[in-house]
């Protein structure tokens, strides 16, 4: 008994601790939402969760932190939306994919866009690192490349390594287009497929690049 006694107030202290996290990231994610990341101030973020400013830094840290929490879980809702495509027919598994995050993204349009700016903007993104958001991201395309190699779709005079990459870049260039107003999510959809679908034909049997080119026509002639 003595035991349970001593235990339950400092569960009862962690939890009340991790809601007033959650909800610092809340408002700052709707702030982020209104007026983008540059608009975030500690002070108004405190005043909107009815937190003081030193609780905000105990619990979190200050923008910087705060960014990199949201930008976090951002990039796990990815991966898990990433994670639920079927690539046993590889073409349709990146169109699922891609469908899927656009989906997604269309949920919050403002966040999504002001999120994915302010990481590229504050370089979490980066690609140089092997264990950032960016090496992250590519594991899941160069795993499908690998694949499709294996299946005898792809010749692998490209490696899957350099040939995920490129795949992954059409998906996040075409992302940065949406994400700074360039076009809409329709267009996105298209314009990272059909990065996707060159980028395969580019090491593809002939076979197989005939149905990407096909998939190809498809998408140009929405």
């Amino acid at each position: 008994m003595a035991q349970a006694v001593s235990i339950a107030p400092k569960l009862t202290r962690e939890n009340k601790k991790s809601q007033r996290a959650e909800r610092i990231l809340n408002h700052a994610r709707a702030m982020i939402a209104e007026e983008g990341f540059d608009a975030l101030k500690i002070r108004e973020l405190a005043a909107r969760a009815e937190l003081t400013v030193p609780t905000i830094y105990n619990l979190i840290g200050g923008k910087s932190e705060i960014l990199a929490r949201i930008i976090e879980a951002l990039v796990e809702r990815l991966h898990e939306v990433q994670n639920q495509s079927d690539f046993d027919d590889i073409e349709a598994g990146f169109e699922q994919q891609i469908t899927r995050l656009a989906d997604l993204f269309a949920q919050d349009e403002d966040f999504y866009r002001a999120a994915f700016i302010a990481g590229d903007r504050s370089g979490l993104f980066e690609q140089r690192s092997n264990h950032g958001i960016f090496a992250r991201s590519l594991q899941q395309p160069v795993e499908a490349c690998k694949a499709a190699q294996a299946e005898g779709l792809l010749k692998g005079a490209i490696s899957a390594e350099q040939l995920g990459r490129q795949v992954y870049d059409s998906y996040r260039l075409a992302r940065q287009d949406w994400a700074n107003g360039y076009f809409d999510l329709d267009d996105f959809r298209s314009q990272a497929l059909t990065g996707v679908f060159i980028s395969l034909a580019a090491d593809a049997v002939p076979a197989f690049r005939e149905r990407l080119l096909r998939r190809i026509e498809k998408l140009a002639n929405l």
